[in-house]
């Protein structure tokens, strides 16, 4: 079990099980594979879609806006976030390349659920329904291929809930921190470094800077992080007791 959701002070608790989901080599490896098109199906959606470039701030899709094409990441990043009833944005996740959205609105014909945003110079491919569906009609391994990732998204969406579930501030900020270093972290000597502001963190947490400021803090007085500038490394190793 992960420190943050063990019912033993944190300090107490041994890093390395929790770490051993954490591997850098591993655990974005994996999900960077389980996470992306095959490259059959990448290569076959290329020959019907259409380039795009977008520049940093871009709004690609915006939350409840109608649209009949899937989305699929080619280069760069895309903040995929929400804004709450009292009208601050909650981040949900980066798409990194690879990655296809806008499946589910564009098989259901509904509307984009969040609003997608360029991080920086971005390539996206844009798929149109008609030939979409033309293709998938026409080549299995592409639909099973898309099927896989609906799944993946659906799954996603359920430990993203159960995280919100939290009442623990603590479990929370953990729990957001392993969510994160799934897709937007690298290797670093001691750790996994998660590409995330604090800022962006405070909003995937659904807390105030401050407070997941503090807590941060706590985690790194306890040796399970180290904070850096726009980065934070969860530290391999459980600090000497």
């Amino acid at each position: 079990m992960p420190p943050a959701r063990s019912t033993k002070p944190l300090h107490a608790t041994a890093r390395d099980p929790a770490y051993k989901s954490l591997d850098a080599d591993v655990f974005t490896k994996v999900w960077a594979e389980n996470s992306a098109l095959t490259a059959q199906s990448a290569k076959a959606l290329h020959s019907v879609g259409v380039l795009r470039h977008w520049t940093e701030g871009q709004v690609v899709l915006s939350r409840g806006q109608a649209t009949s094409t899937a989305l699929l990441l080619v280069k760069g990043r895309l903040r995929v976030s929400v804004t709450t009833p009292e009208g601050e944005e909650q981040l949900l996740r980066w798409m990194l390349p690879g990655e296809i959205s806008g499946l589910s609105s564009v098989f259901a014909e509904t509307t984009y659920p969040a609003d997608l945003v360029a991080v920086g110079p971005t390539q996206v491919l844009h798929i149109e329904r008609a030939r979409l569906i033309d293709l998938i009609s026409h080549d299995p391994a592409v639909a099973v291929d898309l099927l896989r990732i609906l799944g993946l998204r659906i799954n996603q969406l359920f430990d993203t809930l159960a995280d919100q579930g939290m009442h623990s501030l603590q479990q929370r900020v953990w729990a957001t921190l392993e969510r994160i270093a799934k897709f937007n972290s690298v290797a670093v000597p001691d750790g996994v470094m998660l590409r995330v502001s604090q800022s962006d963190l405070a909003q995937a947490a659904s807390a105030s800077r401050q407070r997941v400021n503090q807590q941060l803090r706590h985690f790194q007085e306890q040796g399970l992080i180290r904070l850096g500038y726009r980065n934070i490394v969860l530290l391999r190793k459980t600090p000497a007791r």
